[in-house]
């Protein structure tokens, strides 16, 4: 499946030019355009997009400022006529690579084959193994990722809830997100679940088994994208 693209730039030569690079290769199925921040990050909102043209400079912000407000981790590409922002622009781990104005072709392929690396390099990850043993009391429990409908903070505990059971572990929920395979989606501070588990998303809440999971704020672009890719 080709990568499915957004572009945020108020120069229409420049969002064509990046639409017409797209249009060029098979690696990209679809690129659509924002000419400022407000509109693309309402467009992110809807999901379905796998990589993001980032202006750096925008008329309602700066392409920085969009970095630190966006809520998902989606890759960008940072198109920039600065320079001097390159550098900077990898203390944004969303950000895979910039091209700098005059835009060349052979530049702007150089860019996505960085993402397609990233992409493989993801996925890799992804592999994870489907068990995991975990120590609760002074045992050590196999837990199968597949029955885990969703996993609670409570303190420094991490509780495994599944349909006939719940284990407490001594981990943290960031320790937990690097551990869990990719049907795992954090949505909220205090709770992760399992996307296959999901029977029903509301506005501020997931249905799992009967159980209400609220979705906090920053984890909703995160969720509604990764549904769509089901």
């Amino acid at each position: 499946m080709g990568l499915r693209c957004l572009v945020i730039d108020d120069d229409p030569l420049i969002g064509d030019l990046i639409k017409h690079f797209c249009s060029k290769t098979d690696l990209v199925d679809f690129c659509i355009q924002a000419e400022n921040a407000s509109d693309g990050l309402k467009l992110l909102t809807a999901g379905g997009l796998d990589l993001i043209f980032l202006d750096y400079n925008l008329p309602d912000m700066k392409g920085q400022e969009f970095l630190e407000l966006m809520q998902t981790e989606l890759p960008v590409i940072m198109v920039t006529s600065e320079s001097d922002f390159a550098a900077k622009s990898y203390e944004y781990k969303q950000v895979v690579d910039f091209l700098v104005k005059p835009l060349s072709f052979d530049r702007f392929m150089k860019a996505l084959g960085r993402m397609e690396t990233q992409r493989a390099e993801t996925s890799k990850t992804q592999t994870k193994e489907k068990t995991i043993f975990i120590k609760d009391g002074l045992k050590l429990v196999r837990i199968n990722f597949d029955d885990v409908l969703y996993i609670k903070s409570e303190g420094n505990y991490a509780n495994f809830v599944q349909e006939q059971s719940q284990t407490m572990n001594l981990i943290s929920m960031k320790e937990l997100e690097e551990k869990l395979p990719v049907e795992f989606i954090r949505v909220h501070r205090s709770f992760i679940v399992n996307i296959k588990k999901i029977q029903v998303i509301l506005q501020d809440d997931i249905v799992i088994k009967d159980k209400q999971i609220p979705i906090g704020e920053k984890y909703k672009a995160e969720l509604l994208n990764r549904i769509q890719e089901l």
